[in-house]
Formats: structure tokens, sequence, C-alpha cells
């Protein structure tokens, strides 16, 4: 599917689409495309670093239901650079038997950089939800971005006892695959296998290109010294997957995940895009 490609409404639910073209002109990334219909805006474009577009997602329902439909294509062409994140995160609640989709195609054209920073996935228990997450990459793109799911509300201590959730991250460059993704959860018993989430509520997948073994050190280094600053461990590892930089994370709150991932990405950023990371100002709120 071409990144600016039309959705068909085909199911029940509330259908949200959105079409986003990111380019550079002059001396900064525009918002050069954007089409929508149904319940997802974009707020104004935001320039805290002058020349990469920042852009938060709105989806105002401020859940998903079974039956409901998120499909967002993204492009960034012509050496844009931008940066997505949302307000807040998404919630799927309890579904009485439909499935709720979400379908996300982030295409990134040959000499630009595209970062990914939504807040995390909240999975009700009772809920049923297929989510897909493509990163299409052509010759030297940049993308750099996480993925963030969390199985019931452990603030307050509810797990997610029930429900089906398969959700898909795949990296490919000129059409070759470079990262495939899956996480299943079909029973509550998938939590707790070792092979699985071991009893955590929440994981967290970060994902970097342009990475390189000297990179993959630094990083190590940078995740051992914010994993010392908690007050207790939990279980994080890097991989590298030729210049594809792979962290995740286990854990039992946002914060804390996010505070082992985002030292890791200022570094990558000033290393492979030469810029100092610029945190968006919602995440402060």
């Amino acid at each position: 599917m071409n990144a600016l490609e039309a959705v068909p409404l085909t199911r029940t639910g509330w259908q949200a689409n959105m079409n986003i073209g990111l380019e550079k002109r002059a001396e900064r990334t525009v918002l050069a495309d954007l089409t929508h219909s149904g319940p997802l805006r974009v707020q104004r474009p935001f320039y805290p670093e002058g020349d990469t577009c920042h852009i938060y997602l709105l989806h105002p329902p401020g859940g998903v239901v079974g039956g409901d439909g998120i499909h967002l294509n993204v492009e960034s062409r012509h050496q844009g650079h931008g940066l997505i994140t949302t307000p807040g995160a998404t919630k799927f609640y309890l579904s009485a038997g439909p499935t709720a989709e979400v379908n996300q195609m982030l295409h990134i054209g040959a000499g630009s950089a595209l970062e990914w920073f939504p807040q995390e996935n909240i999975f009700f228990t009772g809920s049923k939800v297929r989510m897909n997450t493509l990163v299409d990459l052509d010759d030297d793109a940049t993308f750099m971005g996480w993925e963030i799911s969390c199985f019931g509300r452990p603030v307050n201590n509810e797990r997610f006892l029930r429900g089906r959730v398969d959700a898909k991250f795949s990296v490919r460059r000129n059409g070759v695959p470079l990262l495939t993704d899956f996480l299943r959860v079909h029973d509550a018993s998938h939590l707790s296998a070792a092979a699985g989430m071991r009893d955590y509520p929440m994981q967290g997948l970060f994902i970097a290109t342009g990475a390189t073994e000297y990179l993959l050190e630094q990083s190590r280094e940078i995740l051992e010294q914010a994993m010392n600053k908690l007050p207790e461990k939990i279980p994080a590892g890097i991989t590298l997957l030729d210049d594809l930089l792979v962290l995740r994370v286990l854990g039992h709150s946002t914060e804390k995940i996010q505070s082992l991932m985002i030292p890791v990405w200022q570094m990558l950023r000033q290393e492979i895009l030469n810029k100092d990371a610029v945190i968006p100002r919602i995440w402060n709120t």
C-alpha cells in the first residue's frame, strides 16, 4: 500500500483514517499533506528545535472498543524529518465480540528521517485487538521509535485476565525484511511464561537504524547507568541486527521503561542524526 493511499471503510464501529506527508522545504520540514476521516486529528505542527517537525496525534474518543479501527499512513520524503507522538495512552477496552484493528504504515524515503514515540497502548482485560505497524525504509532512510504495551492496569492492581492481542511490528528496507516482532497474548498465562513477559504487565520495544558495534557498546553503557538509577532492577537488553539496534524492556510502569529508553535514544540521535534530542513538551504535562 502506498503510504498516502486511503484505507476503505469496511468495518463497523468508529473508523479513523489519516494520511500524513512530511517533506523538507527551505530550512524546515513541513506538513505537506494531511487527509483524515473519522476521529483522528493532528494539532498544528510544532518546531521546538527549528527544522524538525513535531506532530501530536489526537484520538478524541479517548479509547478504542471492539469493531473500531485506526488506519494511519505516514510518509517522510525529500529529506524530511518528523517526530510523532501522542498526548496520552491509547486505551483498548473490553469487547463484546468484534476485534479492534490498528494499522500503521510508516514510510521513510531516501535521505529522510522519522521518529515514532506514541505513548503506551493499554489493553484492558477482555479487549480484542489486532495491531500491525510497518516501518518501510528506502536506501539510507533513518528511523527511531518505540512501542510500549501494557496489559491490564497495574496502577490499580488490575491484571489482564482474558482477551486476545495480536501485535506485529516489522521493519524492512528496500523491501527486504530486517525485523518482524510478534506479541501475542491469548490467555493470561502467556504473560507469566518464562519466554513471555515473566509476570511483568508491561513491555517496551525500542528500534533505531544506522547503529554500529560501537554504538551498541555505548548504548549498553548508557542502559546500565540508567538501570542503576532505578530503585529495583527490571529486565532489559540490547541487541544489534545488522545496523538495527533493538532494545527490549519489561516493567511495571511507563515512566521506568521510558527512563531506560530515552537516554539511549538521546545518545543515538546525536550520533546518527547529529541533533540533540528535544523532549516533546507534551511529555511533561
